[in-house]
């Protein structure tokens, strides 16, 4: 038995595809590429699976960490995989895992905030620290090349539905469709660089 975690993207149509769906979409393409999955014990068995927090629907994830549990694992099975997953998914990276869980060490996310059609700058870099900031969640906040890069701590409570909240209430956007959002990296945070620290 391996534990497997990967650092994947999605991106496109699978944007609008829900946090507790992608088991399954994972699942199902991995069966296609002939790797066998660990299953839980007890009355309704299912795939040992471990995502990140939530991402929320309409933000891209460039490099979203999970855990996979499988009976046997080779260098050929994250291309197979891969392959096998429709588009808008894709996995980057993979390592063996153990120890700590995922979801202990899934503790702070950077995201890029920028306009639609717009620029962001130093007026919405202070909405979004402000709020983030009231929850005790921020880390650091700078804007760069048009867009707001926005670290985080608290990804249960912090996320991209309090920015577009927090923008639109300060008159920046009127809602989701004046915002384009990724999270770029989810892991821990590393305080003498000022960055998000992947977990792979």
């Amino acid at each position: 038995m391996s534990r497997i975690r990967i650092l994947f993207e999605k991106r496109g149509f699978f944007v609008f595809v829900n946090h507790m769906d992608l088991p399954v979409v994972f699942s199902r393409a991995a069966r296609r590429a002939g790797l066998v999955q660990e299953f839980t014990q007890g009355f309704s068995p299912h795939p040992r699976i471990s995502l990140a927090p939530p991402l929320a629907i309409g933000v891209e994830g460039l490099a979203e960490p999970a855990d996979f549990w499988f009976d046997e694992w080779d260098e050929n099975s994250s291309e197979r995989w891969s392959s096998a997953l429709p588009d808008g998914l894709k996995i980057l990276k993979w390592a063996e895992a153990d120890g700590v869980s995922l979801a202990k060490l899934a503790q702070t996310a950077l995201y890029r905030v920028r306009g639609a059609s717009s620029q962001f700058g130093e007026r919405e870099a202070a909405v979004l620290a402000d709020e983030a900031g009231r929850i005790d969640a921020l880390l650091d906040c700078r804007v760069e090349d048009g867009a707001v890069m926005l670290a985080v701590r608290d990804l249960e409570h912090c996320g991209a539905g309090l920015f577009v909240k927090a923008l639109a209430s300060a008159g920046i956007v009127s809602g989701w469709g004046g915002l384009r959002m990724e999270r770029l990296a989810v892991g821990l945070w590393n305080e003498d660089k000022r960055s998000v620290v992947p977990l792979i």
